[in-house]
């Protein structure tokens, strides 16, 4: 779709510039969004993932930033499920002592009683 879109733009307009011109305004109309918008848009498109040379580098920093981003929500969730585990450890710890006090106020209290 990206070198289609590329030659699209290109040929449109028979400039490059006024082909994002027309494909601004064509957005604009979709979207509803402002027209500097749309531009910034369009011409983010054509330099990134249209153009034959740099659509290549484009993906390939898009990919790797992908992985990584990856690998390091591999290790906040590590983290953040350790540090969960670690919450659920204490507060089972808690309610069994508060378990335990509450068996020693019973037993305490039918001692009473007899």
């Amino acid at each position: 779709m990206g070198f289609k879109r590329f030659l699209r733009k290109t040929l449109l307009g028979t400039q490059i510039v006024q082909g994002h011109i027309l494909d601004a305004l064509v957005k604009k109309k979709m979207t509803g969004k402002s027209f500097i918008e749309c531009l910034r848009e369009s011409v983010k498109e054509t330099i990134a993932e249209d153009m034959p040379g740099t659509s290549h580098i484009y993906n390939a920093g898009k990919k790797d930033g992908r992985v990584q981003g990856t690998v390091e929500q591999v290790e906040r969730d590590k983290k953040k499920m350790r540090e969960l585990q670690q919450k659920h450890e204490r507060d089972r710890e808690k309610w069994e002592q508060i378990d335990k006090e509450r068996e020693k106020l019973i037993d305490d209290l039918t001692q009473d009683k007899d």
